[in-house]
């Protein structure tokens, strides 16, 4: 279990947070491989650790799991639809950016601002 990596991403800056916001963030839990892409066969033999928490600054904390679903990954928390993460084949280093699709369409920048 060597490779479960617990990554927090931040709200990057927008229109509406032209700073970005530390108190809008997830943190997810993912295995990764030695290029930092999401390894997919440890996913499948551990699903139940590939967790989400969500912290949003007016909405209660939610949790859930990370699921594979086509070429995204679906992050589903306390039973509501899903949002999907766009990790785009990209290695998940310290300041990029990933996006984050909300079950009404729009589409959130985060930057990954911790990975342990």
């Amino acid at each position: 279990m060597h490779n479960w990596k617990k990554i927090r991403l931040e709200l990057a800056h927008g229109p509406e947070f032209p700073m970005g916001s530390v108190s809008r963030a997830y943190l997810v839990q993912l295995p990764l491989d030695d290029n930092d892409l999401v390894d997919e066969g440890e996913l499948l033999k551990n699903p139940h650790l590939a967790i989400v928490r969500r912290h949003w600054a007016a909405d209660p904390d939610e949790a859930g799991l990370v699921q594979r679903v086509d070429d995204v990954w679906a992050m589903r928390c306390n039973g509501t639809s899903a949002r999907m993460l766009k990790l785009d084949g990209r290695p998940i280093r310290l300041g990029q950016q990933v996006s984050v699709v909300e079950p009404d369409g729009a589409i959130l920048a985060f930057r990954i601002a911790g990975i342990r």
